[in-house]
């Protein structure tokens, strides 16, 4: 849809959605706060099956769809790139990844302690090392003066969302029945 230049490579995923883009409302919807919604959900879905009594993985990754959210309502504007909406944009997208890797460090183990999550739990290792690996990677190929900021977001944005896939599955599909909440 855009005839304007823009290529996955080297353009960020935010100027599909900023202000002025072709479809701009649909891909900031779509694109940022569905998805940041769904994480909210299943970051809730996590807090509730989890038996431990700390939850810190599940508040941050709620916190991390929030922040995803936060990156679809407030659009990047390319011609006025310290505009507030476009402060907030990268404020939201830069805590999305940043918070979700931190949950990474919690929810992990605390799935890996039971056993119809044990899958997830073994998993999430590894994609603490494909973040490490697509930062390096990002950080080399900046320093030889070639920028392709496109790539290095959306293949994060790719583990984002196959690690939300799987442990979403793994949840669905678990025996484990979500306890009903307590009226008092």
């Amino acid at each position: 849809m855009r005839t304007d230049g823009y290529t996955h490579a080297t353009k960020a995923v935010s100027e599909l959605g900023a202000r002025g883009a072709p479809l701009a409302a649909a891909f900031n919807t779509v694109g940022f706060i569905l998805p940041g919604i769904l994480v909210i959900v299943m970051a809730f879905v996590v807090y509730r099956c989890v038996t431990a009594p700390r939850k810190s993985g599940a508040v941050l990754l709620a916190l991390s769809g929030i922040s995803l959210a936060v990156a679809g309502i407030f659009p990047v504007d390319m011609e006025l790139r310290s505009s507030v909406s476009s402060q907030l944009h990268l404020a939201g997208a830069m805590l999305c990844g940043l918070l979700w890797a931190l949950s990474l460090f919690w929810v992990a183990p605390l799935l890996r302690k039971q056993p119809e999550f044990s899958t997830i739990g073994r998993l999430t290792p590894w994609f603490v090392l494909f973040l490490v690996a697509n930062l390096g990677w990002q950080i080399v190929w900046q320093s030889t003066g070639a920028l392709l900021p496109g790539w290095g977001q959306r293949i994060g944005f790719a583990g984002y969302f196959l690690w939300l896939a799987i442990i979403g599955s793994l949840l669905a599909f678990s025996r484990r029945r979500i306890p009903a909440p307590e009226v008092r």
